[in-house]
């Protein structure tokens, strides 16, 4: 019995160091690469996926083709979405996300719009859509590493999940 349960710790060990903290979609090669090695950097033991289009954002939360392999696996604590993206902006996604049967723990996932755009309609229609917060982007490095920081640190270290 006792083996057992060891056998069941272990396995569940090794799942849970394959699990998503935060999930980053964005289409600019650059800025995606960027964040991952910011967020990387800045959180400890953090696990970070990234995509660049809602599209594919969408089959990996999903766990749909070809992402099959995440099917029972639990939804990032995080997502970082950019807006103007091809495909599926982060509007479509946003609201693909909210509009999941309430049951679905995906729904309860912090969706952090993190996006060039100043513009007041796009703040407005992303928290319509269900956001959490609208972040946007500085065009300094600096400031831009220091902001990346700040939002991973906050939601993995200082937020209470409901996940």
């Amino acid at each position: 019995m006792h083996d057992e349960l060891r056998e069941e710790d272990m396995a569940r060990d090794a799942r849970e160091d394959q699990l998503i903290d935060i999930l980053v979609v964005e289409d600019n090669e650059g800025e995606r690469e960027s964040i991952v090695a910011v967020l990387e950097a800045a959180i400890a033991d953090v696990r970070v996926a990234s995509l660049n289009n809602g599209d594919e954002a969408m089959d990996f939360l999903l766990a749909r083709p070809p992402w099959t392999d995440r099917i029972g696996e639990a939804p990032p604590r995080l997502i970082l979405l950019d807006l103007a993206m091809p495909g599926a902006n982060g509007f479509s996604v946003l609201g693909q996300i909210r509009g999941i049967e309430p049951e679905n723990t995906l729904t309860l996932v912090p969706v952090v719009i993190f996006t060039d755009s100043q513009a007041k309609g796009d703040i407005r229609e992303s928290y319509r859509c269900g956001a959490n917060s609208y972040i946007m982007k500085p065009l300094s490095f600096s400031d831009f590493e220091s902001v990346v920081t700040a939002v991973g640190q906050y939601w993995m270290a200082h937020n209470e999940s409901a996940t």
